[in-house]
């Protein structure tokens, strides 16, 4: 239940965050977005572990210890999915958009009538890496969350492999697999279809 509730969270804002920010550092021009982008490619450049400590010591002094939202907040804006999305904006075609604003569409029906729809395949990749950095991770879920009530499913599959015979972990490691590649599955045909489909026109 704490991992569903987790995946699905990590999921809605990493997809509502993350590409309403790139699509204003791509749509508009805005004359800080250089130094935007460097700042994000500096949290790139840094392995989460550094940010561990920092995040723990914020969620302690706001209380939000073994709650969701001390696994979701820290993570809802992320520097490569930001980067990654606006590349992918950029090489929109900018005439639907002078189109779409002489018809009188803002910025949001822009957003959601004519970029969300052409940028499926690259918010399936999102979705994709943002079910496995949620799903998999067992060292951010454990230290946010000590409580055994709010714990994940990986930080359970830690805690049973230490006292469970091999047979037991291999059977235990199959299963806990199993979401990982049906998420692959269905997220693959979006991403081929944004692919594939291009070059035969």
């Amino acid at each position: 239940f704490n991992t569903v509730w987790l995946i699905l969270l990590t999921i809605i804002t990493h997809l509502t965050v993350n590409p309403m920010a790139a699509y204003a550092l791509s749509r508009f021009n805005l004359g800080y977005t250089y130094k935007v982008l460097l700042l994000l490619l500096a949290t790139m450049a840094f392995p989460p572990a550094v940010a561990m400590v920092p995040n723990f010591l914020m969620l302690k002094e706001l209380h939000l210890l073994n709650t969701y939202w001390a696994l979701v907040l820290p993570g809802m804006a992320n520097g490569y999915s930001i980067f990654l999305l606006k590349g992918f904006f950029d090489a929109l075609p900018k005439e639907l958009y002078e189109a779409a604003e002489i018809d009188g569409a803002s910025p949001m029906n822009c957003f959601v009538n004519i970029t969300f729809p052409m940028s499926k395949p690259i918010f399936a990749i999102n979705a994709l890496s943002s079910f496995n950095w949620a799903y998999t991770g067992f060292m951010w879920a454990f230290v946010r969350c000590p409580d055994p009530r709010k714990w994940t499913l990986m930080v359970h599959v830690f805690n049973d492999n230490q006292y469970a015979s091999a047979s037991v972990q291999m059977a235990i490691l199959v299963i806990a697999s199993l979401p990982t590649l049906l998420m692959f599955l269905f997220c693959q045909k979006i991403i081929l279809r944004g692919i594939i489909i291009p070059s035969f026109k």
